[in-house]
């Protein structure tokens, strides 16, 4: 199903110039209106606080972090909690064994104030694998409900979904854990032969998976690809590992022609996207 929506509408644009790669965001739980971000592969392992009005209020060193290729993050609440998820899991050429999920509290925005930059240790370090091999990810989000870590294949057609168990306290000596393959994601349209002509990736590689969010209140998914949004509602009772089979609502997207970046703000109400450029826009849709 395509959907006709208002918008999009730019909401302001990244100021900071070391975040010329974002390919994960998130909107905090603790401070609303402020943004955590983080860079593709090549940066440290670091996460940028962003206010609304696009400048970057300060810096989250995680310690014992290693950025390999770090391509999508999530917030959720645990225990009345909120938490960060990490996930360094992207990997083009499909090889990696070295995947890993890390877990971290969300510390306060307001603390910038006195420390422009924060240093934490993340308590949940979690390498892991594939029960089939190694795959390329980008998309990660939360089922906080059946506590377990969602995540989608990029580069297989069509996309698979994966589970990993929620864990907030373990040691990468406890690895690897093994991803569990769930079932293909429905819905996720290829594109066409017109679609294949257009230049960038736009074009061929239009229905690849960059982003993947589940809604604070756990009533919303979305899925991004290059070309597309796709909305998964959930009715009530039913599990994430159904829903994401089910076909969802399809939003074409406009403007962005390296989207790698979605989140829900903090009601579910609103979805907000970026894609990987100098100064890129923060983009609103309206979904209520």
């Amino acid at each position: 199903m395509h959907a006709d929506r208002p918008g999009p509408e730019t909401l302001t644009h990244f100021e900071d110039a070391r975040l010329n790669e974002i390919s994960g965001m998130a909107c905090s739980l603790r401070e609303p209106g402020v943004l955590w971000v983080h860079n593709d592969s090549g940066d440290k392992p670091r996460l940028f606080a962003v206010g609304p009005d696009g400048k970057t209020r300060g810096i989250l060193e995680i310690t014992n972090a290693i950025a390999r290729d770090w391509e999508d993050m999530a917030l959720v609440n645990i225990d009345g909690k909120p938490w960060l998820l990490i996930a360094d899991v992207g990997d083009n050429a499909s090889v990696r064994d070295d995947v890993v999920i890390y877990l971290l509290p969300e510390p306060d925005p307001a603390d910038f104030a006195d420390q422009p930059v924060m240093r934490v240790t993340a308590p949940s370090v979690m390498p892991f694998r594939y029960e089939d091999g190694p795959r390329d990810c980008e998309g990660v989000a939360i089922d906080p409900i059946n506590g377990k870590i969602l995540l989608i294949s990029k580069r297989t057609e069509p996309p698979v979904l994966y589970s990993l168990p929620l864990l907030t306290q373990c040691d990468d000596d406890d690895g690897p854990y093994v991803a569990q393959r769930i079932n293909p994601v429905g819905g996720i349209v290829a594109p066409t032969a017109a679609e294949k002509l257009i230049p960038g990736r736009l074009g061929i590689y239009r229905s690849q998976v960059t982003g993947f969010d589940i809604s604070a209140d756990n009533r919303s998914a979305a899925v991004l690809t290059y070309g597309n949004v796709y909305i998964y509602n959930r009715p009530v009772g039913e599990r994430w590992t159904d829903v994401l089979t089910h076909p969802p609502v399809r939003i074409p997207i406009k403007g962005l022609p390296q989207a790698e970046s979605l989140c829900f703000d903090e009601n579910g109400s609103t979805l907000l996207l970026t894609t990987e450029a100098k100064q890129p826009p923060l983009i609103r849709y309206r979904l209520r």
